[in-house]
């Protein structure tokens, strides 16, 4: 009420007929003015519409121009392959000169994630500190920081003018989502794209845009999406001073002259909506104020083109008053705007008391509308609510109920009639919820809000959990005349709260206690012991679950697990737990136990039991265990302790060859925990850049000549010094690091083979082995091939060694490898053979073009003859199947003249020279390609 009678005292709008009488006058006045003024407008709007035109054709012609520079860098890299830098700066600098509105012309490099410690390492050595960095904004801030863990990168490898730029190199475009989404784009529609608007590093207040092409392996099909992202080596692109742009084409055809045009470009923004650059030709020439107020007309000329896949508008426009001089139409549209305006003041002025006394009127009708609509609001919303709503009388005897909503209903099970009139607690709680019933009493008695949760007996004879709230309703006395109550239905709520305590403590796919509940259980058991007695833990895995779970699926393990607990449970007694931890690993309590012998016994059965023959999936197994024993209080007074020292016995017996029973000793833990620090080590050693390559000769026997090297890895640790490989590699097959280790070998080899061609010492073979793991990698082949294309070098000059035993593992799956890195040109080795158990039958289905005889053969050739006549067959089983033969180990000159006199091809060994540090094998090639051999010892 008080808001409408403010409303009665403020300024009205001008009335109906005021306005009537007004707009007569002005449409009087305005038949006069537009004559005078339509001729000028036409002639105005054809001038506008040929000069509009003319700067359209030239803007739009900018952004052509700057297509053909982006198109011209991209055709070096398409040309050539991937440039060097002097090679990319002496192509940019003349097009930067040419062009002045170019900030910046660059290359990014596609950088993968395993290739990205190798990409940083080889340009610190140009640029001390490169690393790989990204853009970070924290509100308004935006720092560069060092690039987080992603597949690949987007890397900004090339960049001139180099000057200012500098910050940029190492820069991830794929850390910036305009750049990022611009580069997708190109690779999808296989065209030049165009990134939105962004400030310009240079000059903060600017903005511009990013052009980008792909630069693609030279060769490979792009057919689709697909193959063009699998063959993109990175992006050309041009940076874009838009302002510089269209103002140096304007000028360089005379159209910035003040001509009374304004010109507004609309590119796409960085955040969805469009932002304008404008070219204002009006404010270098200033307009009169007044021209404004004659018939004054804003032409506009719109332009709409595409720019590399994201749509511009370019929008001229113009006022008619800035292209004619003539002030008649003004003075006699000024002179009846003055008698409109004098009329509509006079009637305006009688009927402003009218006007007054309806207002009055309507406010008061408002208000009582108002109170009704917010009275069926609230009943509304009673009605609608989710949750049972009871009205009950304050006044009466007993408290009777004066309404319940239709919840009420469907919830409690009993209809309205039924309801109303009846006590408030006569549908209360169940017989364990009194204290509740107390509560709410003394609630009711009190005149005060109360909350309890209770059980309530419903119409159709359920029982449910409700959370009850009750509250008084006041008058405007402060009298309570009633009281509202609330009922929240939480059956379901409390159901899943007992079924969450249940899966907190127990394992839902066995039914047995869960890590949780065995800490319970082992603190327990010694508590019971007291430490008068003994509790063995014990940690039981199962040998090879994982091969069941990858051969038979996962439903077949969980059946297997679930069998598992049966018979493990089958085989301890009642006072025994047996908890599952995760994954196919137990644990068992036994308490009561109080000799070694016992306990071993009871695990003895366990792992009895567990070996009975399995029918899975149709195949039947024999499940074995290797388990593990620690004793309270002798290794452990706490169940963490306990259980760890279990596992590490556990883990001890699986070393040992799995299904057996070991002991817990203190020893063990040593042992694990050196494992476990090396382990630490060598994940952060690639990082860290602590792997060396050590390259040792391969000599022609017949010549002399190194004809090739076999790259070895080195571990140079920095508190540990140098670690053997026999400590690490088999670590590393184990945790799976052997393949980016393996990788960071391929792509090191490769890269120092090629810097020693380029340095003049000819082609020279690289050999590198290849693990198990690397070898079953299914991208195996594709990584080779984008290792030779980075690094330049001819698949002829990579020679890849794989053992026997590798291969043999998956006979038909090892073939179809070698058979596509034989289509490479890539040379193929078997290692160590003779120490396998190749079938002649396979060997002569593999496309291997060369034997290595292992050292344990050569060692005794002087000496034993058995192990000559193996070196000897060898030697004719390659000629046979027309390969080469290199035997390894050679250190003495009997061993040397032994191979010689039987044909064998190369050499490798201390006889000649031991394996050696890049530079080091560089110098030694300087001097010489053939070499002498010398006595050497191991």
């Amino acid at each position: 009420m008080l808001t409408r009678n403010l409303r009665l005292g403020r300024a009205r709008p001008p009335t109906p007929a005021a306005v009537l009488t007004l707009l007569a006058g002005l449409g009087l006045t305005a038949v006069l003015a537009v004559g005078m003024v339509d001729g000028e407008r036409e002639r105005a709007r054809s001038e506008f519409l040929q000069r509009a035109e003319i700067r359209s054709a030239t803007v739009t012609r900018s952004f052509g121009d700057a297509l053909d520079v982006l198109q011209a860098a991209n055709a070096l890299f398409s040309s050539v392959g991937i440039a060097t830098r002097d090679e990319f700066g002496a192509f940019a600098r003349p097009l930067l000169a040419n062009h002045p509105y170019l900030q910046a012309v660059v290359f990014h490099r596609m950088v993968s994630s395993a290739d990205r410690a190798a990409f940083e390492a080889a340009n610190q050595r140009f640029r001390p500190g490169f690393e790989i960095r990204e853009r970070q904004a924290t509100g308004d801030t935006v720092r560069i920081v060092p690039a987080g863990r992603r597949p690949r990168y987007l890397v900004l490898d090339y960049v001139e003018p180099l000057g200012g730029n500098e910050l940029a190199l190492g820069y991830d475009a794929f850390s910036f989502a305009p750049h990022a989404t611009a580069f997708m784009r190109a690779i999808d529609t296989n065209q030049p794209a165009a990134s939105a608007m962004l400030p310009l590093l240079q000059n903060g207040d600017r903005l511009g845009f990013v052009l980008i092409q792909p630069v693609y392996r030279r060769g490979a099909p792009l057919v689709n999406a697909a193959a063009r992202s699998a063959a993109a080596l990175g992006d050309t692109a041009v940076i874009i001073d838009v302002a510089a742009l269209v103002d140096s084409n304007l000028a360089k055809s005379n159209l910035l002259a003040p001509n009374g045009l304004r010109i507004e470009l609309y590119g796409p923004g960085a955040d969805g909506p469009q932002r304008a650059y404008v070219y204002d030709s009006l404010g270098r020439a200033r307009r009169p104020p007044w021209r404004a107020l004659i018939g004054d007309t804003l032409f506009t000329n719109r332009h709409a083109f595409d720019v590399a896949g994201l749509p511009w508008e370019l929008r001229i426009t113009a006022r008619s008053s800035d292209m004619t001089g003539s002030t008649g139409p003004l003075i006699a549209f000024v002179l009846g705007c003055l008698v409109s305006l004098a009329t509509s003041a006079y009637v305006q002025s009688r009927v402003k008391r009218t006007r007054r006394i309806e207002a009055l009127v309507e406010s008061r009708t408002a208000d009582l509308h108002d109170a009704l609509d917010a009275l069926r609001l609230y009943r509304r919303a009673i009605e609608a609510s989710a949750n049972a709503i009871v009205l009950v009388s304050a006044t009466r005897p007993g408290y009777p109920i004066e309404y319940v909503n239709p919840a009420f209903e469907r919830i409690r099970g009993y209809r309205a009639a039924e309801a109303v009139g009846r006590g408030l607690l006569e549908l209360g709680a169940r017989e364990p919820d009194r204290a509740a019933v107390a509560e709410l009493r003394a609630a009711i008695r009190e005149r005060r809000e109360a909350h309890v949760s209770m059980r309530l007996s419903c119409g159709d004879g359920r029982e449910m959990h409700a959370e009850v709230y009750i509250a008084p309703v006041n008058n405007d006395d402060g009298v309570t005349t009633h009281f509202v109550m609330t009922q929240y239905d939480v059956t379901m709520a409390k159901r899943y709260e007992a079924e969450l305590e249940a899966r907190a403590r127990f394992d839902t796919l066995t039914g047995l206690p869960n890590r949780s509940l065995l800490q319970d259980r082992i603190e327990n058991a010694i508590n019971l012991a007291s430490g008068r007695g003994v509790v063995w833990v014990v940690a039981l895995d199962l040998d090879h679950f994982k091969f069941v779970n990858d051969t038979l699926g996962h439903d077949a393990g969980d059946e297997l697990l679930k069998t598992a607990a049966q018979r493990i449970c089958c085989s301890v007694g009642r006072t025994d737990t047996v908890a599952r931890t995760g994954g196919d690993e137990f644990v068992l309590v036994l308490p009561g136990r109080e000799s070694e012998s016992e306990a071993a016994a009871t695990v003895r059965a366990v792992l009895l039991a567990l070996a009975h023959p399995l029918e899975l999936s149709g195949q039947d197994l024999v499940l074995t265990g290797s388990a593990g024993l620690a004793a309270y209080p002798a290794d452990g007074s706490d169940a963490a302790t306990l259980i760890q020292h279990a596992e590490v016995a556990m883990y001890r017996s699986k070393e040992l060859g799995r299904n057996m029973v070991q002991f817990y000793m203190p020893t063990m833990n040593a042992r694990a925990r050196e494992r476990l620090a090396l382990e630490g080590a060598l994940r952060s050693a690639l990082t860290h850049d602590e792997f060396e390559l050590y390259y040792q000769p391969q000599v022609d026997l017949e010549s002399g000549a190194v004809v090739g090297l076999e790259a070895l890895i080195r571990w140079r640790h920095p508190s540990l010094g140098m670690v053997r490989p026999d400590r690490f590699i088999n670590l590393a097959e184990e945790t799976g690091l052997i393949v980016p280790i393996g990788a960071w070998v391929l792509r090191t080899a490769c890269r120092q083979s090629r810097a020693w061609q380029h340095a003049g010492l000819g082609p020279l073979r690289i050999a590198v082995n290849l693990s198990a793991r690397q070898f079953a990698e299914p991208n195996l082949v594709r990584e080779i091939a984008r290792v030779l294309e980075e690094t330049g070098l001819s698949a002829e000059c990579l020679e890849v060694e794989i053992t026997e035993s590798l291969v043999m593992g998956d006979v038909e799956s090892a073939i179809r490898t070698m058979r596509e890195l034989k289509q490479m040109g890539v040379l193929l080795s078997i290692d160590d053979f003779g120490t396998g158990y190749s079938s002649l039958s396979y060997l002569r289905r593999f496309p291997v073009d060369v034997l290595k005889i292992d050292r344990s053969f050569v060692r005794d050739i002087p000496f034993d003859e058995d192990d000559a006549a193996m070196v000897a067959a060898i030697i004719q089983l390659a000629r046979g199947l027309r390969m080469r033969v290199i035997a390894e180990g050679v250190e003495t000159e009997a061993q040397l003249d032994y191979l010689r006199r039987r044909g064998c091809d190369e050499v490798q060994g201390h006889v000649y020279a031991q394996a050696a540090s890049g530079p080091d094998v560089e110098r030694m090639l300087r001097t010489g390609r053939h070499m002498l051999p010398h006595n050497a010892t191991v």
